[in-house]
């Protein structure tokens, strides 16, 4: 949501201040750096053009609102759209107009946001699903302790990956690449308790989670997208409770079932 609007041309009007107080802060051009500002209103004159032409040549994106002195008519703000603005503002409406135009944006960033952690979610569900089913039948033909054989093999193979970055890799819940945003994808605990948490991070064999239920020595997790569901069994092989009522652990992935 805009928070901040550089206004150029002169002063807000004081209805229109008052109207989105609290809403919006209005600082006049020049008072903070460009970047530093969310959407620009600019006072609708015929000078004021040259403001479009200044920022969408620096391959600006921000919305820009033109403000009326009056009523506005159909052609002034086709005029207005078409040298670049968003819109162009009525003073008796204005205020309702970027409270909506706000909202609508605010919504659309949101929605996409969900759609990008859905659509990676479901990869890396549907992507775990084949990985696991493929490593239960390699690990049919290890022979004794196959898993442990295995794991091994897994934990030198990143140690040798990684053997000149300054930190070694740890295989349940460590993702390659320090810079790397947080995860955050929630989850629920249906067996052996009912609980509520989150996935911090992933690895090829396992993941890191935080729940507000005792992990124990196994468990298994709820794991809901706007696709599909699934459901993750894991042995937990550490964990520590930070809060509480709040368990963070890493888990080996044994089984990964998709409905």
């Amino acid at each position: 949501m805009f928070t901040r609007f550089m206004v150029l041309g002169g002063p807000v009007p004081a209805a229109l201040q008052a109207a989105l107080t609290g809403v919006v802060e209005f600082v006049p051009d020049g008072a903070v750096p460009d970047d530093d500002v969310d959407g620009l209103l600019v006072h609708a004159r015929p000078e004021s053009l040259a403001v479009f032409r200044r920022f969408r040549r620096k391959g600006g994106s921000l919305p820009i609102f033109a403000l009326a002195d009056g009523p506005v008519e159909i052609g002034a703000r086709v005029q207005w759209i078409r040298h670049g603005a968003d819109d162009l503002l009525d003073p008796a409406t204005a205020a309702d107009t970027l409270r909506r135009k706000m909202k609508a944006s605010h919504a659309a960033e949101s929605a996409k946001d969900d759609a990008e952690k859905g659509m990676y979610l479901d990869r890396y569900l549907c992507c775990m699903q084949r990985y696991v089913a493929a490593r239960e039948a390699l690990l049919s033909r290890l022979g004794e302790n196959e898993l442990s054989r295995y794991l091994d093999c897994v934990f030198l193979r990143d140690h040798a990956l990684r053997a000149s970055e300054d930190a070694p890799a740890d295989p349940f819940g460590q993702r390659r690449g320090d810079q790397r945003e947080p995860l955050g994808w929630p989850v629920s605990v249906v067996e052996p308790v009912d609980g509520a948490g989150e996935i911090l991070n992933v690895g090829a064999d396992g993941c890191a989670c935080a729940i507000n239920v005792p992990p124990g020595d196994r468990l298994t997790l709820s794991v809901q997208t706007g696709a599909m569901s699934a459901e993750l069994s894991l042995d937990v092989r550490w964990q520590r409770r930070v809060a509480r009522d709040r368990w963070e652990f890493g888990g080996l992935i044994v089984k990964v079932q998709i409905a």
